[in-house]
């Protein structure tokens, strides 16, 4: 993520987080410098000082001539979070909840949505995680699957490649890039697409049938492995 997306994503416009990076850069500066440092019209400049100064991002230090100055990046994202908390917990108290669908399937579309579904699944498991993935999409959750197998909870990677998980059971196998599948207290299954594209979909469901046939997809994947490690030796 490129850092104008991540001012952007703290309630920034694309001028405003330009504006933000250069009061950063060049310290205190007049309404005119801001304009010319960073090519914004002069008459758009104030408007765009004028949004930053009003979300938190900068400061105004009065004289004859208005001069600028960003809040510090530490404050600013120290700021941020603790909005975002008191948002967040707003959402959790005063949002009704979600009566979910007992056996059907959900669709998750594009690749960060996948990923924090993912997380989700891994992170809410109580007793054990099963993944069958390549080496090219685990980095996506390496760090998801290794705290859960520290909290205690049985993880078992089917992989291609050469990768080290922590505290993970791994079963190499020759697979292709791209797919997915993931159960979790042989209650959960998620399957799909995953390359990193925001056109991947995958499916997430509590279906009964599909998890016993995800499971035993999974199954033959070890017993494989098994297989060709035996062969190699």
């Amino acid at each position: 993520m490129k850092l104008i997306e991540g001012l952007m994503k703290t309630g920034l416009t694309k001028n405003e987080s330009e504006l933000y990076i250069v009061l950063c850069r060049e310290g205190e500066v007049t309404g005119y410098e801001a304009a010319k440092l960073s090519g914004i019209p002069r008459a758009n400049a104030y408007q765009v000082l004028a949004g930053l100064v009003e979300k938190g991002g900068a400061y105004v230090i009065e004289g004859v001539v208005p001069r600028y100055a960003a809040v510090p990046v530490e404050e600013y994202c120290a700021n941020f979070l603790n909005h975002m908390k008191e948002v967040v917990e707003i959402i959790r108290t005063e949002c009704p909840a979600i009566q979910e669908p007992a056996d059907g399937y959900i669709t998750v579309s594009g690749l960060q949505n996948i990923i924090d579904k993912i997380r989700n699944i891994i992170e809410n498991a109580t007793e054990r995680v099963y993944v069958s993935v390549s080496e090219n999409e685990i980095d996506y959750f390496k760090e998801a699957l290794e705290a859960a197998a520290a909290k205690g909870l049985k993880v078992v990677a089917i992989i291609s490649g050469d990768i080290e998980l922590q505290g993970v059971i791994t079963h190499n196998i020759k697979k292709g890039s791209g797919q997915i599948r993931l159960i979790a207290d042989s209650s959960y299954v998620l399957t799909g697409t995953i390359t990193g594209s925001d056109k991947d979909i995958c499916l997430f469901s509590k279906n009964k049938p599909l998890v016993e046939l995800i499971k035993d997809s999974l199954k033959n994947e070890i017993r494989l492995s098994e297989l060709e490690r035996r062969n190699e030796k």
